[in-house]
C-alpha cells in the first residue's frame, strides 16, 4: 500500500466496488458542503460514531473532541458500540430515522469492510470524516476526509529507530548473533489486522535487508497479554540462535514480550534489543530503558483534528484533494479557516527513554499526549 494509493480519489474503481459488493444504490448521492463562512459552529451538532468508549485510546479520544467542540461552538453527540459492526450499522438507522439534526459525522468503523454502506448512509445527509484504518475504494465516494494516524508513518519511524539502535551498537563494539545482519524477531498483531499489515509492510520497506528475519508471529490479541503469549511459545525455538532484536507492533505488545524475555533469562535493553510501535499501556518499561524506542500516536491530536477538520469543512465548503503530514511541533497550531486536506496525519515522533521527559509536541507532554 502507498500513499499515491490512499490519497487518489479513483472513482470508477469505487463505483465498481460498489457494484460487486452489492452496496450501491444510486438513489442515494452525497450531501453537498453547506459553506457556512466560519469556524465558529454556532452549536451546530457533530454526531460521532465510534468505537468503544470503554477502550482507554477511543475514550482519550472521544474526551478531547467534546473540548476542541466545545472551543469552536460546536455539540458533540456521541453513539458508540462494542467493536461490532452491526450493532454500528443499526445505530446508524436509527439515528437517520430520527430525522435529528447533524452538521457532519465522524465516523470511526467497527469494521472498514462491512461498514461501508453505514457511511454511504450518513454520507447522503451531511459530509463524514473518517477516523482509523484507510478510506477504502468502495468508501471513497462518501468519506469526505480522513485525519488521524498514519500507520505507514509509524512503521517507517519503527524502522528507522531499529537502524538506528544497531549503529550504535555497533559503535559501542557488541557482536550479534546474525554475524553481518542481527536476528530480528517480529511479535505483531492479530494476523489480518490492518494497523498490524501496513506497519509491518512499511518496517521492512524501511530497513531492506539489513535484519535477519528469524520470524513473524501474531498475537491473538494486540495486548500485553497476548505479546507475552505470543513470544513466550517462540522464545525456546529462537534462543538458542540468537535473537538480537525484537520489533513489537505496538508497546501494549512490546510490554508483554519484555516480560517474556524477563523470564527467559534475557535482558531487554541489554541482552536484546526492543522497538515497538504506538507508545499505548505500560509506559514504564521504556522509561527504565527496556524498550529502545516507540512512536507517538495521540488519540488526544487525533480527536483534535476531527473536529478541526469538519469546522474547516463547514467554513469553506471544501476539501483539497492531497496528503498533508503535519510537523512535530512544540506548540498547537492555530485552527485556520482554509479547506482541510483530504487526508492530514498526525506527526509520529520517536519516543526514547532520553526524551520521555522533555518531548512536547502541541502544547502537551508524552503523559498527556497518550492514554
Amino acid at each position: 500500500m502507498t500513499r499515491f494509493y490512499r490519497a487518489v480519489v479513483t472513482v470508477f474503481a469505487g463505483a465498481m466496488a460498489l457494484l460487486l459488493t452489492g452496496c450501491a444504490d444510486l438513489s442515494v448521492a452525497p450531501a453537498k458542503i453547506t459553506k457556512t463562512g466560519s469556524l465558529n459552529g454556532e452549536r451546530a451538532t457533530i454526531v460521532a460514531f465510534v468505537v468503544s468508549t470503554a477502550n482507554h485510546y477511543v475514550g482519550a479520544e472521544v474526551e478531547a473532541m467534546r473540548d476542541e467542540a466545545e472551543r469552536l461552538d460546536y455539540r458533540l453527540e456521541v453513539i458508540d458500540n462494542k467493536f461490532d459492526q452491526t450493532e454500528q450499522n443499526q445505530q446508524v438507522r436509527q439515528f437517520l430515522a430520527s430525522g435529528k439534526p447533524a452538521a457532519a459525522f465522524v465516523y470511526w468503523p467497527a469494521n472498514n469492510d462491512t461498514g461501508i454502506n453505514s457511511a454511504r448512509l450518513l454520507a447522503a445527509r451531511a459530509p463524514v470524516v473518517q477516523l482509523s484504518g484507510r478510506v477504502l475504494p468502495q468508501a471513497e465516494p462518501y468519506i469526505t476526509a480522513r485525519p488521524g494516524q498514519d500507520n505507514e508513518a509509524i512503521g517507517t519511524t519503527m524502522g528507522t529507530m531499529a537502524l538506528k539502535a544497531v549503529d550504535e551498537a555497533r559503535a559501542a563494539g557488541k557482536e550479534f548473533h546474525g554475524k553481518e545482519r542481527p536476528n530480528l524477531l517480529e511479535i505483531t498483531y492479530p494476523s489480518g489486522y490492518e494497523a498490524g499489515v501496513v506497519r509491518h509492510d512499511a518496517f521492512f520497506e524501511r530497513v531492506g535487508d539489513a535484519f535477519h528475519l528469524l520470524s513473524t508471529e501474531n498475537a491473538k490479541t494486540p495486548d500485553a497479554q497476548g505479546g507475552f503469549t505470543a513470544a513466550s511459545q517462540v522464545l525456546s525455538k529462537y534462543k538458542s540462535r540468537g535473537i538480537d532484536i525484537v520489533v513489537a507492533g505496538s508497546n501494549n505488545i512490546g510490554t508483554g514480550v519484555v516480560k517474556a524475555l524477563q523470564q527467559y533469562g534475557l535482558r531487554p535493553g541489554k541482552d536484546v534489543t526492543v522497538v515497538v510501535g504506538d507508545f499505548s499501556g505500560d509506559q514504564q518499561p521504556l522509561i527504565k530503558g527496556e524498550i529502545y524506542s516507540a512512536v507517538l500516536q495521540s488519540p488526544v491530536i487525533e480527536g483534535i483534528l476531527a473536529v478541526q477538520t469538519v469546522a474547516r469543512l463547514r467554513a469553506t465548503g471544501e476539501v483539497v484533494d492531497e496528503v498533508v503530514n503535519l510537523p512535530e511541533a512544540k506548540t498547537q497550531p492555530a485552527v485556520t479557516d482554509t479547506p482541510p486536506s483530504r487526508f492530514t496525519y498526525m506527526p509520529h515522533p520517536a519516543i526514547t527513554p532520553q526524551n520521555y521527559a522533555s518531548l512536547r509536541v502541541w502544547g502537551r507532554s508524552i503523559r498527556e499526549l497518550q492514554f
